[in-house]
């Protein structure tokens, strides 16, 4: 009976191994690192192949964020405060957010497994926001041009 319980377990280990490595989304387990109660950093605990291959950062586990990415807590303030505020209080969150520190946008999805660690699971939308972008400027001026035809 034991043996068939540690088997469950390893395979049940290996089943969700083999999820976080192969799931399209990225994923990122961190701590927050607080100073007078105000996010100023967080350490990469695990992240999986895929938020390599959204982001093109690479061996960034045990590693600050502002290590990782030099720069960032001056280009993207707003990203502490949120991975700081769903760390703290425990309320998942789902938002999209450009990243200026490595010019693309995020749809993230975010939560608490514990004080003061958070885990963000993401995808990259950047395409979606450009193409958002191109049709908003192509209905404006499609409006501009009907403006036009019908004041001339």
């Amino acid at each position: 009976m034991t043996d068939d319980i540690g088997e469950r377990v390893t395979l049940s280990e290996s089943v969700y191994h083999s999820l976080f490595d192969n799931m399209l989304n990225g994923f990122a387990y961190c701590q927050m690192i607080f100073e007078n109660g105000v996010p100023v950093d967080f350490v990469y605990l695990d992240v999986n192949i895929a938020f390599k291959t959204l982001t093109g950062l690479h061996n960034v586990v045990g590693k600050k964020a502002s290590e990782a990415i030099p720069g960032i807590r001056e280009s993207d303030p707003g990203l502490f405060e949120i991975y700081g505020r769903v760390a703290k209080s425990g309320k998942p969150e789902r938002i999209e957010f450009f990243l200026k520190a490595l010019q693309q946008w995020f749809l993230l999805s975010l939560y608490s497994p514990q004080p003061d660690y958070f885990v963000a699971v993401f995808d990259l939308i950047t395409e979606r926001k450009l193409a958002e972008q191109e049709q908003k400027i192509s209905a404006l001026s499609i409006h501009q041009f009907e403006e036009c035809l019908l004041t001339a």
